[in-house]
Formats: structure tokens, sequence, C-alpha cells
């Protein structure tokens, strides 16, 4: 029995005949089919080629698999048949249906790594909140004024607490702008 090959990547104006002859040069060619729209008769860009031994079928993944055809590079591999699987003389199961294969689970990218922000009062025991610190407490404000949340600033909640009533306290004192713009 013969080894299906799948082609991808072809020149939409590659003929049967043309492909015939390219894996003829390599081994005996059983068929060659190129997919076609039912509608305009174009080729679809892909076809499959049934060559008469496992043999010439590897000869012709290994020579034609990237081969610039008409300015495009083909790729040329075993068919899986429609289900993906081994190929399509492997059996169904007993359902006689489509064998089920799970896909690979999708890895997720993080696009905006966040960088973990470390609480400076828990870092170093030394450092207190205190009010008329103002170039420490402007850290933590926002260009409008705002107190930047647990999120962005990466404090404890007890720390973010004592850091809002020193910012409240310093802004109601004068020692800090209710907004900088």
């Amino acid at each position: 029995m013969g080894k299906k090959l799948f082609v991808s990547n072809l020149d939409f104006e590659i003929q049967q005949d043309q492909l015939r002859e390219l894996f003829a040069g390599i081994g005996s060619v059983i068929s060659a089919v190129i997919a076609t729209d039912r509608e305009t008769k174009r080729s679809k860009g892909f076809a499959f080629v049934e060559m008469e031994s496992d043999q010439d079928a590897l000869k012709a993944i290994e020579e034609l698999n990237n081969k610039i055809l008409n300015g495009r590079p083909m790729k040329v591999c075993e068919d899986r048949g429609k289900t993906g699987g081994a190929g399509a003389a492997g059996g169904a199961g007993a359902e006689g249906g489509k064998r089920y294969e799970p896909l690979p689970p999708i890895q997720r990218m993080q696009l905006f790594r966040r960088r973990r922000k470390i609480d400076p009062f828990m870092e170093d025991p030394s450092k207190t909140v205190d009010y008329k610190d103002v170039i420490m407490l402007s850290r933590f404000v926002s260009e409008r004024g705002k107190i930047l949340s647990r999120r962005l600033t990466g404090l404890s909640a007890y720390n973010q607490r004592k850091l809002s009533k020193a910012i409240k306290r310093a802004q109601n004192l004068g020692l800090m702008p209710f907004s900088n713009v």
C-alpha cells in the first residue's frame, strides 16, 4: 500500500501534471491531487500525493520539504488524515466515528509582566511613615493628587492605611498639594 503525503504552501498556478513530474523524479507516484475550490475551480494551495513505497515517501519529504517552487517554499509531510491521527489506515474505534484527540493546552503568554513591588516599610524596619517626610509620601501619590492603590504600591494593608493617613494629614497641613496638575 502506498504512503500518502500532504503538500502545502503551493503556488496557485501549479498544475497536477507539474506536481506529478516533480514527485516522479524521486520515486513512483500513484496519484497527485491538487485541492480546488468548488465554485471557482481555483487551487486552494495544497495537494495530496500518494507514493508507491514508504522509502520513496521519506525521500520525497527529505528532498522537497522547504523547496522553493514558483517563489514559494512548499511544505511536504505525511498525511495524517482528517482525524489528525497517525494515518487514515488506523482504526477509528468501535463507534466507527472519528477518534477524539484533545488539543494541547495553550501556553498563556504574559504580555506585561508585573514587577513585584516590595513593601519598603517591611523590608527596612527603621523606616517609618511620617507625615513630615513629603518626598517619601509623594512617591505614593499620582499626578492628580490621588493616593495610589495597594496593587500599584505593593504595600501591606496596614502600611497602606498608615500611608494614606499620613498623606491626608500632610495635605491638610499644607505640606503637600491636593493635586499636582
